[in-house]
């Protein structure tokens, strides 16, 4: 037994609440692990929704199930976000949050105080990624990492009154990235393919454009586009970009969080890169295993990738008939 199972049964026979995070990392990563990771943690010491004070940004804390919800951009503004993000990239060669950080040690007091709090239990991500180190290194495979998560319906925000999704739409979010980065060809590409999507479906554009890290949107504009790139306010953005998502019919765009978010809610998805370097392989492969979990259609490729998936599936194939078989069913 571990010393954080030894903890967890404390806090299973306690009363006191517990303050969940913060969670100030990008949206795959949450989706994909941490609430995964909170949901079957839950379960497993029979933790009740009403102990739970979850911390997040972007309006994301309403994902959680949480008996309560704290705003992080309420206590440090977007910019200490960054930083803070920065600084722990500098000190230990990774943006996850693998440790405490002292500032963080200073957010737990003043949201206490602020919600009437003396006593209180903490769970950091850092529990998490401490029991998932070997799944993120690729050292261990899915039958090692799947008992550690449970995944649950995520809650959803409700939109702003006078927000209309139109119905079928395709929810399109393409933004920079290591695996995606932008370039002439890579730009005209996004222009075209979400033109040619409007062509069929009404298409709305989603976007932040207000850097919460190194990801900078893409704005694409058109007929039957709408665009909500810049619509909400920073402390329920990333709520409500998810609520469209939701409501919406497919999702296509960069592969990275916003998609993952996607296929979490079940959304048939693409999510593309050009070069997949500098992401660990084993995200992909828990994305895959999820959508297949909840029968999601699900495609994950280059552009190259997208022509020929395309240029397969637009064509009547004729299949050969197989040897012994008169009916194209191979004989037993």
């Amino acid at each position: 037994m571990t010393r954080f199972d030894l903890w967890s049964r404390y806090v299973a026979h306690s009363k006191k609440p517990i303050l969940v995070g913060p969670w100030r990392e990008e949206v795959g990563s949450e989706v994909l692990y941490w609430l995964p990771w909170l949901a079957q943690w839950r379960q497993q010491y029979a933790i009740t929704k009403e102990r739970l004070i979850a911390i997040s940004r972007g309006g994301a804390a309403v994902w959680y199930d949480a008996a309560k919800q704290v705003e992080l951009y309420d206590y440090w503004p977007l910019d200490v976000c960054r930083l803070e993000t920065q600084r722990s990239a500098k000190a230990q060669q990774s943006v996850k949050q693998l440790r405490m950080t002292e500032l963080e040690r200073l957010l737990y007091p003043l949201v206490a105080a602020r919600l009437g709090l003396r006593r209180y239990h903490i769970l950091h991500p850092a529990a998490m990624y401490a029991q998932i180190r070997g799944w993120q290194a690729e050292t261990v495979g899915l039958a090692t990492i799947l008992p550690q998560l449970r995944f649950t319906p995520l809650p959803m925000a409700t939109l702003p009154l006078g927000l209309t999704v139109p119905e079928r739409c395709v929810c399109v979010r393409f933004y920079e990235r290591h695996t995606w980065p932008f370039s002439e060809e890579i730009r005209d590409y996004c222009t075209q393919l979400v033109a040619e999507l409007a062509k069929h479906l009404p298409v709305v554009v989603l976007g932040s454009g207000l850097h919460h890290d190194d990801h900078l949107d893409v704005n694409i504009t058109g007929p039957n586009l709408t665009s909500l790139v810049d619509a909400f306010p920073l402390r329920d953005n990333l709520a409500f970009q998810a609520a469209v998502i939701a409501k919406s019919h497919v999702f296509v765009g960069t592969y990275g969080g916003t998609m993952q978010l996607a296929v979490r809610l079940g959304k048939p998805s693409a999510g593309f890169y050009q070069h997949f370097k500098g992401t660990a392989f084993a995200h992909q492969t828990l994305t895959r295993w999820v959508a297949l979990q909840q029968k999601t259609p699900l495609f994950i490729g280059s552009p190259a990738d997208g022509e020929l998936a395309r240029s397969v599936v637009s064509q009547a194939l004729e299949l050969p008939t197989p040897a012994g078989s008169s009916s194209g069913v191979m004989a037993a």
